[in-house]
């Protein structure tokens, strides 16, 4: 009990030196202590477990010797931009944009973290209005670098070539002109889509989206979080000679060898519509800058003894696509856009040769001793070829299965069952627009599966553009690397979204398990029924996120008008120390009479303190001057006709404030204030005792007394202010902070 007494004590002078503190009472503590919890909860905890529950030995069904590949793809992340949401006001779409950068950079921190991935690779649309946003011009080349690049054999002379000045780190790169529809007079200029709508934004807007990129998916903080790597100079490179003539001022640079860590490897140079345009509306310059900056969209990569072949969907889409009316292109409309879908064509019509290259080269790694001839494989040529008339298979080529990676969705039926996991309706619907195709035609990706599978056996396919999970199986009769024709079903997974800004509540990603173990031919060892193995990854519910966000809130405001209107009930007949009004002032009293049974007070800089000594001298001189009185009446009368004679021994004309004529004379007495740091001892006698004696009252402050309704618009205001300042300053940190 005297424990309790004394930390009452305590807290009362806390309060008493820090006001504020009044203000804040266990139900707003209670309130701040659970959004703290709920914020943790909602921009830490739920994305950690939601990536932690994918983890790879929870749904990977290898033998225990096994020590596959891992591999995450990541589809249609699509920075948010002006393009994305034109109609929303600056401040909602700046948070839109802050929030959903956010959101996937934490998700792809902890995905590196806690999954550790072997390799991640994009499946394109990597920013929402790229394809909008103009490039710079291109400068003519001078006389000299033009002489200088036909010297070199690059060069052929009397043929024009541009330099495009809007290509990154400083080196431009060399391009060739080349016809396009309605751009043939200049090939390389940029047109405005949407009739000149995104012309004020230019190529500023672009590199400050490339940038967005790199510190979300490229920072080596988001690649390798709680890692120690350092770089170490491991060698020079002589500079070309075209970058010295171009204006590059490094004679020589040099390659860096990171430790810290194996290297995780990551491709970003599949494009998608949202990145180029789609068809006829894809332009050259775009794609130049794209490619320069994220790498060639058609490509050949090897790892977990697999190849992965990439097409560049959407300028292969030119070639045959949805025209008005349902129809596909014709042969004059493909004609027309030949340079667009050009390179992708020749790329998938001499694929072989690209990947018997990278098989071998990836072989001759993975075995270096014993493969010491491994480059010098008889390949067919592409002329042998093209004179026989027909395809051959590569000869003695090492295959190993093939994984085909395409932006858009291959064609299926109408109404083709997506599978269980996916969100939104059944079926990917077969439809086009502006700049967009939910599918290629049926006779492009019949010719697609076809060109592929002369390299190798195509054992999956991954795409995105959709933003929804689909899981479908093609069925196409093809002709192998071996030079077999056979029916072979093939599986095609488009992947989820990676934001939470692309039309779906749970955006994900996919994890991807490669295990096929081969010998030093690429020959698979023993008989796996599959070498591929993949598991959907959901991400957390960000805008459910923000709806209980929204539901806590309003618990909390009813929680707090509650209790105001409890204390402000209570208050009306007696204050706690917990719901006292800070803002009510000290009342003032006179100092006209004093209870017999009280102790004099002294005043010092107008605070009443008590005076023992001078209590004590008053006494003697009351019991000397009336000796001759009844004891029972000495404690009363001797002070009276104590005070009353030193009143009447003072002069008339004396200021004093107990002079009868001066008082009467409507004279002011001082004023005593009570001092707030008083205890119950010191203060006998004070503002409220003397303040007792006076029947009229008329000197007295008394404050006026506020309406219950109002007392608790107040509580409330303030009980809000302290549980908003405790909750948001948190929400503010864990925000800053990732």
């Amino acid at each position: 009990m005297h424990l309790q007494q004394v930390a009452s004590h305590n807290l009362q002078s806390i309060a008493r030196r820090y006001p504020i503190l009044r203000q804040i009472s266990p139900t707003a503590v209670l309130l701040i202590f659970f959004w703290v919890y709920a914020i943790h909860y909602g921009e830490r905890l739920v994305s950690s477990n939601h990536v932690k529950s994918c983890n790879w030995g929870s749904w990977e069904k290898w033998p225990t010797s096994a020590t596959p590949h891992h591999l995450v793809f990541i589809a249609d992340p699509q920075l948010v931009d002006p393009h994305t949401y034109p109609g929303r006001p600056w401040p909602l779409s700046a948070l839109t944009e802050s929030y959903t950068d956010q959101y996937m950079a934490r998700n792809f921190r902890l995905i590196n973290e806690q999954l550790d991935p072997d390799s991640v690779v994009f499946l394109g649309d990597l920013l929402d209005g790229g394809r909008e946003w103009s490039t710079s011009k291109a400068r003519q080349l001078t006389a000299h670098q033009r002489k200088h690049l036909t010297d070199l054999g690059i060069k052929a002379p009397g043929t024009k070539r541009s330099v495009d000045t809007s290509l990154s780190f400083g080196q431009p790169k060399v391009t060739s002109d080349s016809p396009l529809s309605k751009r043939d007079e200049d090939p390389k200029a940029f047109v405005h889509g949407e009739n000149g709508r995104w012309r004020k934004w230019g190529p500023a807007q672009w590199d400050h989206e490339y940038d967005r990129f790199g510190r979300i998916f490229s920072d080596p903080r988001q690649l390798y979080p709680r890692a120690d790597r350092e770089a170490h100079v491991a060698s020079e490179v002589l500079t070309h000679p075209i970058s010295v003539e171009n204006g590059a001022t490094e004679i020589r640079t040099e390659e860096y060898a990171i430790s810290g860590g194996k290297t995780r490897r990551v491709i970003t140079s599949l494009p998608g519509n949202h990145d180029l345009g789609f068809g006829p509306g894809v332009q050259l310059t775009v794609r130049d800058r794209h490619e320069t900056h994220f790498g060639e969209g058609n490509r050949v990569d090897v790892f977990g003894n697999h190849t992965f072949v990439s097409i560049d969907a959407p300028s292969l889409a030119a070639s045959s696509q949805f025209e008005p009316g349902g129809a596909d292109s014709t042969e004059e409309q493909a004609e027309a856009r030949k340079s667009i879908w050009q390179p992708t064509m020749s790329f998938m019509g001499s694929v072989q040769a690209p990947v018997a290259k990278a098989t071998s080269d990836y072989l001759d790694d993975l075995f270096p001793d014993s493969r010491p001839d491994g480059r010098t494989l008889r390949h067919g040529t592409d002329s042998d070829n093209t004179k026989s008339g027909k395809r051959t298979s590569v000869q003695g080529q090492a295959q190993l299965p093939i994984i085909l990676l395409s932006h858009v969705p291959l064609y299926r039926d109408p109404d083709t069952d997506c599978g269980r996991l996916r969100e939104r309706g059944k079926a990917i619907s077969i439809r086009g627009g502006y700049q967009y195709q939910n599918a290629l035609t049926r006779s492009l990706s019949t010719k697609i599966a076809q060109q592929i599978s002369i390299a190798g056996e195509i054992v999956h396919i991954f795409s995105g553009d959709d933003h929804d999970y689909c899981d479908v199986s093609h069925r196409w009769n093809l002709v192998t690397g071996n030079g077999k024709s056979r029916l072979q079903n093939i599986r095609e997974i488009t992947v989820k979204s990676f934001s939470w800004a692309m039309g779906v509540r749970k955006p994900g990603f996919l994890l991807v398990s490669l295990w096929n173990p081969v010998n030093d031919k690429g020959e698979a060892i023993g008989t796996a029924a599959s070498t591929v193995q993949t598991h959907l990854c959901l991400l957390p519910d960000q805008l459910g996120i923000f709806l209980t966000y929204a539901q806590l809130a309003g618990l909390t405001l009813i929680i707090l008008l509650i209790r105001a209107i409890v204390v402000a009930i209570r208050g009306s007949s007696t204050l706690d120390s917990e719901d006292e009004d800070p803002d009510i002032p000290s009342r003032l009293a006179l100092i006209r009479s004093r209870s017999p049974d009280k102790q004099p007070v002294s005043l010092t800089n107008g605070f009443s303190t008590p005076n023992k000594s001078l209590s004590k001298s008053r006494q003697r001189a009351a019991s000397t001057s009336l000796s001759s009185t009844p004891a029972q009446d000495s404690s009363h009368l001797s002070v009276q006709r104590s005070h009353n004679a030193r009143t009447r021994s003072v002069s008339p004309y004396s200021p004093s404030p107990s002079n009868g004529l001066v008082e009467k004379a409507g004279l002011y007495p001082q004023v005593q204030w009570a001092d707030p740091s008083d205890d119950e001892e010191s203060n006998v006698g004070s503002v409220g005792d003397y303040g007792d004696g006076d029947s009229q009252g008329k000197w007295k402050r008394r404050p006026r007394k506020r309406s219950v309704a109002r007392r608790a618009w107040g509580e409330f205001w303030r009980g809000l202010g302290v549980v908003g300042a405790g909750a948001g300053g948190w929400y503010v940190f864990m925000v800053r902070t990732g």
